[in-house]
């Protein structure tokens, strides 16, 4: 009895799990920094390094880059003090299989300070750490039996093809118009992924970095200005069998930054230098066909099918669009009389506020705020703020107008009975009728019906005149004998 049985296999996800992560940071200030008079802002980035999967756990590694604007207690001037935290969380997952993928993300939640004395602020850093784990599911699927008839559908569904995570570097000098400049006091980035192309196991992604820097310069008070500049970026990530048309899911976001003031040609301190890079996360999906069998009987023997479990993401949709939001950020404690500088991110699924204002006694100050945008769920979605302007509409309000872009991809997961091997027993010797009457109900299966008097489909279908697998009516059919 000759078979044909193909094997399916499937990148499956069969672990998912958040955990909270809270980080304490002892900060002492080098020897070469001002003295602390007052924290203006705190600020921990965090971000991924790799993951890996060992004896039975998830290793995630990272960097938290925190960051300290203040006031100096000897010069009551605007300062700020960088640090680099390592990080390392572990996540036990109970599996001895030994290829195991993972995919790793933080959710940022806050960041709190406290100042110790003039040389210590403690840094308080909380995230959420995403933690997702694949593997190869394989099953074996009967396509064909001599004898044997097998029945199959047609289905859609999302594949995954693979995955792929970089980072890549960057370098850029922007000049600062109101210079010389005395101290960098904040730089706000803002990474977004412009452009993806796939070719065969080839993934470019070009993105943009946007900056605004704000600094100081000589002045009684001392005058706090801003200049920005962006910067693109272009990466290339292998993924073994990303193909032309397959659907990829990007998103960008900062690793390691650093600034420093240079001088220009005429040896002015009007040069601002931006160096780092960026964490490029990929993965590919592609829309796929499958017939899957999951009956089957023979017209002379009798036939017991061996089942399997499949599981597929099934009635996908690929969903790519953008959308115009104001929002409207209100500080109840705030005295805001102009905005020196201002960001807008996605954070953990909602838009995030950060600025610097200036309040009525000219001291600089930092807000931030979280509002969630009107988007529809979708099972996997990558939004980032494309765009965006603001209107200080008083003293405490900040108007947010914002253009969030996203791609989306929507599935539903559904488990499929698959027709694995097939056991027949002794040929049978059936005498069957050329012609019988059967009484078919409304919308029945004409499968079912061949199934039952050890006919065929198609021929049923030829002696009834129909051309769908079931019937649209109640009506009598001729079912032919074989």
């Amino acid at each position: 009895m000759e078979k044909r049985i193909t094997e399916i296999n499937e990148q499956t996800c069969f672990f998912s799990k958040c955990a909270d992560v809270d980080l304490d940071h002892q900060e002492n200030l080098p020897s070469y920094y001002d003295d602390i008079l007052k924290v203006v802002r705190c600020s921990a980035d965090n971000f991924i390094v790799n993951t890996s999967f060992q004896n039975g756990s998830i290793t995630v590694r990272g960097k938290s880059r925190i960051t300290v604007t203040y006031i100096s207690e000897t010069e009551k001037c605007l300062c700020c003090a960088e640090f680099e935290e390592d990080f390392e969380k572990s996540i036990q997952l109970s599996s001895d299989d030994e290829e195991i993928f993972c995919e790793a993300e933080i959710c940022p939640k806050y960041c709190s300070s406290r100042v110790v004395n003039q040389r210590r602020v403690d840094v308080h850093n909380s995230f959420c750490l995403c933690v997702r784990a694949y593997r190869i599911c394989s099953c074996n699927m009967l396509d064909e039996c001599e004898d044997l008839c097998i029945h199959r559908f047609e289905t859609e569904h999302l594949s995954r093809i693979g995955s792929a995570y970089l980072r890549s570097d960057f370098e850029c000098d922007t000049a600062a118009p109101d210079g010389p400049v005395k101290k960098i006091i904040n730089v706000f980035a803002h990474p977004i992924c412009k452009d993806v192309k796939l070719t065969d196991d080839k993934l470019l992604v070009k993105t943009e970095i946007g900056f605004s820097v704000l600094y100081t310069v000589d002045g009684e008070p001392e005058e706090v200005k801003r200049c920005e500049t962006t910067v693109q970026v272009s990466c290339v990530a292998d993924i073994p069998g990303a193909e032309q048309g397959d659907l990829p899911l990007v998103s960008v976001t900062m690793g390691d930054l650093y600034f420093k003031i240079k001088a220009d040609e005429n040896e002015k301190l009007n040069v601002i230098e931006l160096a780092g890079d960026i964490c490029v996360s990929c993965v590919v999906y592609r829309k796929c066909g499958i017939a899957v069998s999951d009956d089957c009987y023979s017209l002379s023997a009798a036939a017991s099918g061996v089942y399997s479990q499949l599981s597929l993401d099934t009635d996908c949709s690929a969903v790519s669009d953008s959308t115009s939001q104001t929002m409207r950020f209100e500080f109840s404690s705030a005295d805001i009389q102009r905005v020196a500088d201002l960001s807008a991110v996605m954070a953990d699924g909602c838009v995030e506020l950060r600025a610097f204002v200036v309040n009525s006694e000219n001291e600089l100050q930092f807000i931030s705020g979280r509002l969630k945008p009107d988007i529809a769920k979708h099972s996997v979605i990558n939004a980032y703020v494309a765009s965006f302007d603001y209107v200080l509409k008083s003293e405490t309000v900040i108007e947010l107008r914002v253009v969030i872009a996203y791609f989306a991809l929507d599935y539903t997961s559904r488990q499929f009975r698959v027709l694995s091997d097939v056991e027949l027993g002794e040929e049978q010797s059936v005498q069957t009728p050329a012609l019988t009457l059967y009484f078919a109900d409304k919308d029945e299966k004409l499968w079912n019906i061949a199934k039952a008097f050890k006919t065929s489909v198609e021929l049923i279908q030829k002696e009834n005149d129909i051309s769908k697998d079931f019937c649209e009516t109640r009506r009598v059919l001729l079912i032919p004998g074989v």
